[in-house]
């Protein structure tokens, strides 16, 4: 079987197979701030019992702002996908801005609950 023949390629011309490697690798690492979110949150139930429903709450928080974090992640690497194959990129400042901003402040929160 030949590379051209394989189901879904397409040619690549250009910086077009780097430019879709690259958002790959942009979605892994958001993939691996969701899921280390998550885990933060799940230490925080679970090693700080003596905090009573705050160390609960601050858990359940950050775990479900690690799975926001990877659900965005994924729509934006099959939007990005999307306008890479049209030839167009549009960078999302606002969102990647907030969900910086979003990550540090309920890390900060997670280690004020720990302390």
């Amino acid at each position: 079987m030949s590379p051209d023949s394989s189901k879904g390629a397409t040619p690549n011309t250009g910086s077009r197979a780097r430019d879709h490697l690259a958002n790959e690798r942009t979605y892994l690492a958001w993939l691996r701030t969701g899921i280390s979110m998550a885990a933060l949150g799940v230490a925080v139930a679970k090693f700080a019992p003596d905090r009573g429903s705050h160390a609960a709450l601050s858990g359940g928080v950050l775990i479900l702002a690690g799975l926001l974090v990877a659900a965005y992640g994924t729509y934006r690497y099959r939007t990005i996908g999307q306008q890479l194959d049209a030839g167009l990129y549009a960078p999302a400042r606002f969102a990647v801005i907030t969900a910086a901003t979003l990550i540090t402040l309920l890390a900060l929160v997670a280690v004020a609950v720990l302390m």
